[in-house]
């Protein structure tokens, strides 16, 4: 590697070795040993090196303050708005046991290693300041956080393997990339004002949003996009010779004000407001939607429900899958409940199972035509064997 700077050479060679070691040996049968004594003590010796064969590391950052400042409200801001996804799409007990001694051993198992983790990032970044060593730490730290390559490469799964790279590798390519590019611009600590404040929360709060694959790439995507954005823009102006005073006056809230609609496109999309969109998946519901529309469904209170009438068309789960269609009967019975006949306007028979209240998710109120296409194509790519539940409404 060109301009390769020999004092680093251990630290990369030891790292390679490890990802081989986690990912070909493996460490199944000994997980609790690998995440308490082994992953710990691995980090611990190579922050060690670095700081030995890096005694210049730490170097002033310009503007350090403001920077850091930006990326922890972009980080606060991003957890408040996935916590409050979990009014729309659940939650679910957190994984990690969150007492208080638990918390202690999560943040010596979890956190620290991030720490030393960064540290030793920003220590090969700098140390050899050119793009073929950017690419390759980036390259290097990426198959670091993925653990288990084989496991994502389930041999004919396509469409697991599809779902494992969306919500794993994708995401994980993405926040490397930012990560190198943060270690350029403001060495370790703008490493550790991303990762730190999303990994506490992990592990300390007792509920989490139940996203699934879709979301999680999404947002693994997006965020590390959105903190680029904002930093390439502070370096911009520094570039350009702009006084500290003047970045100041550019408040918070002015840098953030980009970020408001997308921040809104993501909350809209996701379902954390009352209305939410979903692509048609078929033509059950020709003229009106078709194949690819996609329309805004209103989420009904139960006073709302209560006032469901004939020929609403309405937006319903069956067995996992979102359907759909119009309200043709409605029957009351004597404790109370209602079922729902539905069908499809361009089916010749109604949907042969009955809707209860708890799967009714809203009313629909209008459509978009045709944007819809991407989440139909890649529904129809993982759940083919579904179309026929889609425009029937059959069990």
């Amino acid at each position: 590697m060109k301009n390769f700077n020999i004092k680093t050479t251990i630290i990369y060679i030891l790292i390679i070795l490890y990802i081989i070691f986690t990912n070909i040996i493996g460490y199944r049968d000994f997980i609790n040993t690998f995440n308490y004594i082994i992953n710990p003590l691995f980090w611990i010796i190579i922050f060690t090196i670095s700081i030995f064969i890096n005694k210049e590391h730490i170097k002033k950052v310009k503007h350090k303050s403001i920077k850091l400042q930006t990326i922890f409200i972009i980080v606060v801001s991003y957890l408040i708005i996935y916590f409050l996804s979990g009014l729309s799409l659940g939650y679910t007990r957190n994984v990690y046991n969150t007492s208080f001694i638990c918390i202690i051993k999560n943040i010596y198992t979890y956190v620290l290693p991030i720490i030393l983790i960064e540290y030793t990032r920003a220590t090969l970044i700098n140390t050899n300041k050119n793009m073929v060593n950017y690419i390759f730490v980036t390259i290097l730290f990426i198959f670091l956080g993925i653990n288990n390559i084989e496991a994502l490469l389930i041999k004919n799964q396509y469409s697991i393997i599809f779902k494992n790279i969306s919500s794993i590798v994708l995401p994980s390519v993405a926040s490397n990339i930012l990560l190198t590019y943060l270690s350029i611009t403001c060495n370790y600590y703008g490493n550790l004002f991303y990762k730190l404040p999303q990994s506490i929360a992990t592990i300390t709060l007792p509920i989490l949003p139940n996203l699934n694959w879709y979301y999680t790439s999404i947002i693994g995507i997006i965020l590390p996009l959105i903190i680029y954005i904002f930093i390439k823009n502070i370096n911009d102006k520094i570039d350009k010779h702009n006084s500290i005073k003047r970045l100041r006056k550019e408040s918070i809230i002015k840098l953030i004000y980009p970020i408001i609609p997308l921040l809104i496109l993501i909350c809209f999309v996701t379902g954390v407001f009352k209305y939410k969109p979903t692509a048609i998946l078929s033509n059950s519901m020709r003229p009106i939607y078709s194949r690819g529309d996609v329309v805004v469904t209103k989420k009904l209170n139960e006073k709302e429900l209560n006032n469901l009438a004939k020929y609403d068309i309405i937006e319903y789960i069956l067995n996992g899958t979102i359907i759909t269609h119009r309200i043709i009967n409605i029957e009351e019975h004597s404790d109370g409940t209602k079922l729902y006949i539905t069908k499809g306007d361009n089916n010749n028979a109604i949907d042969k199972k009955k809707v209860t209240e708890n799967q009714i998710i809203g009313k629909v109120e209008f459509s978009i035509p045709k944007i819809g296409y991407p989440s139909v194509y890649l529904n129809e790519f993982f759940n083919k064997n579904r179309k026929a539940i889609v425009a029937t409404g059959d069990k």
